[in-house]
């Protein structure tokens, strides 16, 4: 029920046809106040709606409360950020301190992706063509020793 609540979009059609978000948010309450009403479930739907079904919190995790459709659930995001910040900043260090893994973040990881942002703005590199990829380095150059 709620991983059903959290991927409904307006831009995404059901059986019942296409709903706006705020009919979205509205079925998506009536729907577990009813499921927990129907069960006796009172501490849950209190839970529920405190921490996630309120119109404050609704926001911060229903993919209905924004116009885009984020391709990327949040866990693999973190997760892939932590696989990479391991291997490439704390490779041999097991349990980082939480100073040093501050001092990574802030002069390490940010000026990277600085960098990297800048790399991917619009206009990086306007009027002239893209930079080559290793396989193209590797290619350029076997192909003048020829």
């Amino acid at each position: 029920l709620f991983t059903k609540h959290f991927c409904q979009h307006p831009s995404l059609p059901d059986r019942h046809g296409t709903w706006t978000k705020e009919e979205i948010r509205d079925n998506a309450v009536k729907e577990l106040y009813d499921f927990c009403k129907a069960r006796g479930l009172r501490e849950v739907w209190g839970y529920m709606w405190a921490c996630w079904y309120s119109p404050k919190m609704w926001k911060l995790w229903a993919r209905s409360s924004s116009p885009y459709i984020s391709r990327l659930r949040t866990t693999m995001g973190v997760e892939n950020f932590w696989r990479q910040l391991k291997h490439d900043y704390l490779h041999n260090v097991v349990r980082p301190r939480l100073d040093h893994l501050v001092w990574v973040l802030i002069y390490k990881v940010t000026p990277r992706y600085m960098a990297r942002m800048h790399n991917l703005e619009d206009n990086y590199r306007l009027g002239r063509s893209r930079t080559l990829t290793t396989y193209q380095k590797y290619f350029k150059t076997a192909w003048k020793k020829l």
